[in-house]
């Protein structure tokens, strides 16, 4: 067949092709295997198309840290089965979930449907994407051997696990089970991991630890079994196994380094305490311990102090994954001393009574046998899914119970109701059980579904009162029975050996009386008794429009009907993403939990519908898409006529997939509401709040403003239109109507502080859109600062005591103790020394208005440089953020303008410079047009030459006779250009040879014959031995004559290899930066490298902003114009690239400055 095979790709072709018994292979089955191994050639610079095809998204960033590392051929291309050979291992990469079979395909893995929804099954798929090595990691086990389904037993006892045939049965149910009824091996150990049930025989432990791949020395295994409880017959529970050999996994960490390593997480132990705490803990013969091992040492001795500070970490890192209201109860209840620290033993103490006991699978058995729920939930996998597991995959008692509690499609038998409920915490006398037990529907069968249990039983939780004070507590509501209604009343109440009742359940049996009457004036007092919590305006509302009698009374339903009107129906807190996706909103399941976080939940497990539609509005996430825009503003309150929703529309920003982020919509929209005016006085009203316009402006605001109907224009929208009109100013006496208007009110507190913070001219007057934006720092939710520390550490912010002191001192503070939460992050922003928990950046940066997405997130924390404590100042962090997100883009449309105007004498007239620039493909900074212009760092304008061109050498000979001495590279340095050299291709002896410069160039889309790059690389052989090593390559780019002739070159020449020789490593290190190709630190180091040089160099002259990118590097002789270098475009790239808006107008102004001479 003429196909030629490495030996290594012989073997492993030969030891997976399938056989039959006679040992012989499908001839289409080999086919399809040696397919794998010649699947052609792919372009290099296509790789991001064909992944994509494929089902594979990288970004920019990945695509460059993968080109990097393959081989590509002197042609340009890539062979493809190295290309996925590559990809399996890349820890980069994100896969749409519905392309993962063909992706898998595509890797050479062949999975059934069943083995396929079984995969798909263990991957976190909230955002319809899935990390690319998470895949990989999945999908591992279904790999290697293979054994038949009924041999599966016996396998496991060969090991040394046995299981009951229950057991068996219930793993097996749980294995993808392929159709010649086999199962790989290494997917039934996977599974064992998190398996609840089966025993594991004593004398086997080494046997099976071998088994899962556990490399343990003997005294690990020895400290192993010491936690290990045998039962009498030699054997242990396989969880407990499980959970045990769990900690010896993850890294090791030094016995000498232990105290120091507690001490970063937050826990402190004196010289003492640690030693005590060696003592139990089993070191290898290197003297190391794994860390979780050491963690669990540390709740075994229960000794030191916890810093609070720190005390997500230090639970984090104890195994405890915590909610933040979990925290937050915790928190309130911790002995914190003065120096915000509390006993170890006190906070292990608190977590237990939080948590209660760890559920065992043997615990989870007896738990579910007692609520009478063990055969029925046992029945119903996708049920024993929903048990809340926290992330290392440990069950709580009380999270337990409390899952079970909204548990539904599972129903309870009669019989088991009194264990049930006390099992769920309700202690119920007599008469209220009966009373409970008359008020559930049963079925023929004696079953009731567990959520309807529930329902009817939290009627008995709550406040009680006195049955002799019912007629005073009915009084209070406004509410007087007949000596008949009465009685009925009392006859139906379940009354406790003392006399009392519940008050929940006292106002359901009230709504089942006919003719109750309420008065008006008591409103308030009988919501509150329903557990119903209207604000002012809405009780208002509901009195004016509620019926009285000649009595001046309301009827108790009617009222209660009305209510209704308000508040919606109560929705059970797991239907709420279903309610969402009706309304047109999409949230994750991360999502969900979230959303649930911010809702008044009752104690029925429900919210108001009211309450979920208010709640989201104001919540930071889920996704809407285009389609469905009319639907979600509907269900929301936004009642739109068609032209302000097509305003609306065009304003907003549509991300992929036609989709919009939800909390961006009801910023929008919250435009549209408010009062209206009247269009054609816009000049009036605008007066009115300090805004003078144009005959022109005004037009122009007709011509673009939503009006309608009836001729009428929201008030907030009509400002948000005149925000961008230049030079607008508002005077400082209109301040406080200008900002009523945009529909903030403002306490004298923030009014003062937004004045001390504005921009104010001599006039009085300050910039509208300042004003604008500085005033929403002054809306959203409020915080209590009063414990400013506690505030702090659910940010993930820590700050030093001057920091807090410093904050404090600036913040607008209210009588109550509470700021917003905008104007608090404004603050924290101005400190100079702030950082941020590396677990809380995300939800920092959502704080401040900034959404990642998670290959945004991974690539940042692939960028950020933390400390010991697992901390990054924020600082650094927003700098990162920004040159991630490119959200700081300059905006220089008008700069531009007024830039190509400029004819400075001696210099290109810059519109013919944007044209050509336009017009010419490849260019070095191509694809840093001004809309891809990243904030990366920030270093001043350049507008100096150097003295020394024109006068240097003409031409640079391959040895450095007239080198100049430089200065030596710092260790930073030296690791830039390291990095810079690691990107191209080498050969065997890691130097830079004909191929290996070719294959780099032809990675990076720079097309040149093989003759330049022979002349270039002859250039930049130093030592004269054909190559171009490490040391030749920092000779290079580190010799001023080199650089000086790259960043500006002669007049006389045109940019060609043939007649500017040398300067190529230059052009290459430009694309690197340019494109972002190398680590943040490396472009960081190189910039200000060069930046330093160049400054070095100045004598006045001013450096022409415009030279431009080598093109294609081959221009007519006789076209000279202009004369072009990658190198300065590269400084210029920069230059801009790091610039902020004032930075850059500052440069426009030194121009300006420059033509005036």
């Amino acid at each position: 067949m003429k196909i030629k095979l490495p030996d290594e790709k012989l073997k492993d072709l030969s030891q997976n092709l399938p056989t039959d018994a006679s040992g012989m292979a499908d001839l289409h089955k080999l086919l399809k295997e040696i397919k794998k191994f010649t699947g052609g050639k792919v372009e290099a610079k296509d790789i991001h198309k064909t992944l994509g095809n494929m089902g594979l998204e990288l970004t920019d960033r990945e695509l460059w840290g993968l080109l990097k590392t393959l081989p590509v051929t002197a042609d340009g291309k890539v062979e493809k089965n190295t290309l996925l050979d590559y990809i399996k291992a890349f820890p980069g990469g994100r896969c749409r979930t519905s392309k993962i079979e063909s992706i898998l395909e595509n890797l050479g893995y062949e999975l059934e449907d069943e083995e396929l929804e079984d995969l798909c099954n263990h991957l976190p798929t909230d955002d319809e994407k899935v990390k690319l090595n998470t895949l990989m990691k999945n999908v591992e086990p279904f790999r290697g051997i293979k054994i038949h389904f009924d041999e599966v037993g016996d396998v496991l006892k060969n090991i040394g696990i046995e299981l009951t045939p229950k057991e068996l049965w219930k793993l097996q149910k749980t294995l993808p089970i392929t159709s010649d009824g086999k199962v790989y091996c290494s997917r039934l150990l996977d599974g064992l991991k998190t398996f609840q049930g089966g025993k594991i025989l004593e004398n086997k432990i080494e046997n099976i630890l071998e088994n899962l791949n556990y490399d343990l020395k003997r005294k690990e295994i020895q400290d192993l079994r010491n936690h290990l409880k045998t039962d009498n017959n030699g054997k242990i529970s396989l969880s407990s196994f499980m959970g045990t050999a769990n900690l010896f996994s993850g890294g090791k960490i030094n016995a000498s380094d232990t105290q120091l390593y507690l001490e970063n997480v937050g826990i402190e132990l004196t010289r003492k305490e640690s030693l005590d705490l060696l003592n139990i803990l089993p070191l290898d013969d290197n003297r190391k311990v794994y860390k979780n091992r050491l963690m669990d040492g540390v709740k075994t001795y229960r000794g030191g102090k916890v810093n609070i500070s720190k005390l997500d970490d230090v639970l984090e890192n104890m195994g405890f994954s915590l909610e933040e209201e979990e925290i937050e109860e915790l928190y309130t209840h911790l002995p914190i001393d003065e120096e915000r620290r509390v006993k170890m033993v006190k906070l292990l103490d608190e977590v237990h009574e939080l948590l209660g006991e760890e559920v065992t699978s043997e615990d989870l058995e007896n738990t579910l046998k007692n609520t009478g729920l063990r055969l029925r939930l046992k029945e119903n996998t996708m049920l024993m899914k929903s048990l809340p597991l926290d992330a290392a995959g440990k069950l709580y008692e009380h999270r337990l119970l409390g899952d079970i509690r909204s548990l539904k499609g599972v129903e309870l038998n009669v019989n088991k109701l009194g264990p049930f409920m006390k099992n769920m915490g309700f202690n119920l006398e007599k008469e209220e059980y009966l009373d409970l037990l008359s008020n559930l529907p049963a079925d023929d069968e004696g079953n009731i579904e567990v959520n309807v249990v529930m329902d009817e039983g939290n009627l008995f939780t709550g406040e009680k009162i006195d049955m002799s004070n019912l007629e005073t507590f009915l009084g209070n509501m406004g509410i007087t029975l007949t000596e008949d209604k009465g009685m009925e009343l009392q006859n139906k109440l379940p009354v406790d050996d003392k006399g009392k009742m519940y008050v929940n359940r006292l106002m359901k049996e009230l709504r089942s009386l006919e003719g109750v009457k309420v008065s008006p004036n008591k409103v308030n007092t009988f919501l509150k008794n329903m557990g119903i919590d209207l604000k002012e305006k809405e009780i208002q509302e509901l009195k004016d429009c509620l019926p009285v009698d000649a009595n001046g009374k309301i009827d108790l339903n009617v009222l209660v009907d009305e209510v209704k009107n308000i508040t919606g129906e109560k929705i059970p807190i797991e239907d709420l993403k279903n309610v969402l996706k009706d309304m047109g909103v999409k949230i994750t399941n991360k999502e969900h939990k979230k959303l649930l976080k911010t809702l008044p939940v009752s104690a029925d497990r429900k919210v108001f519908e009211k309450a979920l539609l208010e709640g989201v509005k104001s919540f930071k996430g889920g996704r809407v898409s285009v389609s469905d825009l009319k639907n979600v503003l509907w269900n929301t309150g936004f009642r739109l006529e068609e032209k302000e929703i097509q305003d609306l529309q065009s304003h907003l920003p549509v991300i992929e997939d036609e989709k919009i982020d939800l909390d961006t919509l009801m910023e929008a929209a919250s435009a549209f509401t408010g009062e209206k005016v009247e269009a054609n006085d816009l000049k009036n009203v605008l007066r009115n709040m300090g805004i003078e316009t144009t005959e022109k402006e005004q037009l122009m605001l007709l011509k673009t403003l939503p009006i309608s109907r009836d001729g009428m224009v929201y008030k907030k929208r009509l400002l948000n239109s005149v925000k961008p009109l230049k030079g607008k100013k508002v005077s400082v006496k209109n301040l406080n109507t200008l900002v009523k208007n945009m529909g903030i009110q403002l306490e004298k507190e923030d009014f003062q502080d937004l004045l001390n913070h504005l921009p104010i001219d001599e006039n009085k007057m300050v910039d509208l859109n300042v004003v604008m934006d500085d005033a929403k720092a002054f809306t959203g939710e409020k915080v209590n600062v009063n414990n400013l520390s506690n505030v702090m550490r659910k940010m993930g912010l820590v700050l030093t005591d001057e920091e807090k002191q410093q904050l404090l001192k600036t913040l607008p503070i209210h009588a109550d103790g509470k700021v917003y939460n905008n104007r608090l992050l404004k603050g924290v922003k101005a400190l100079n020394g702030p950082r941020v928990k590396l677990r809380k950046v995300k939800s920092v940066m959502e704080n401040m208005g900034i959404k990642l997405k998670d290959e945004e997130l991974e690539e940042l924390m692939t960028q950020l440089s933390t400390d010991d404590d697992r901390t990054v100042g924020l600082n650094d962090l927003m700098d990162t953020v920004s040159c991630i997100k490119g959200n700081g883009k300059v905006r220089v449309d008008s700069i531009m303008e007024d830039l190509k105007k400029f004819k400075s004498k001696g210099m290109v007239p810059l519109h013919k410079l944007m044209k050509t620039g336009h017009d010419t493909k490849d260019r070095v900074i191509g694809p840093m047009a001004v809309s891809d212009i990243k904030s990366k760092f920030k270093l001043n304008p350049l507008t100096k030459v150097p003295s020394s061109h024109g006068k240097r050498d003409k031409d640079l000979p391959g040895s450095l006779p007239c080198q100049n001495k430089e200065k030596k590279l710092n260790a930073s340095q030296m690791q830039a250009f390291r990095d810079a050299y690691n990107f191209f291709n080498k050969d065997k002896t890691g130097c830079i040879d004909l191929h290996g410069m070719t294959c780099t160039l032809a990675k990076l889309g720079m097309n040149l014959t093989k003759h330049d790059v022979y002349n270039e690389l002859r250039c930049a052989d130093i030592d004269r031995d054909g190559k171009v090593n490490f040391s030749d390559f920092i000779k290079v780019l580190t010799d001023k004559n080199r650089f000086l002739k790259a960043v500006v070159p002669e007049k006389e020449k045109c940019l060609d290899s043939a007649g500017n020789p040398g300067i190529l490593l230059f052009e290459i290190l430009s694309k690197l930066v340019e494109t972002s190709a190398l680590p943040r630190k490396a472009i960081m180091e190189i910039v200000s490298y060069f930046r330093r040089k160049f400054q070095d160099t100045t004598s006045g002259r001013s450096w022409s902003p415009y030279t431009m990118g080598y093109g294609k590097r081959r221009f007519k002789p006789d076209i000279c114009t202009p004369p072009s270098s990658s190198t300065a475009a590269f400084a210029n790239a920069a230059r801009i690239t790091i610039m902020k808006e004032k930075d850059l107008l500052t440069f426009l102004e030194e121009l300006k400055s420059e033509e005036s001479y």
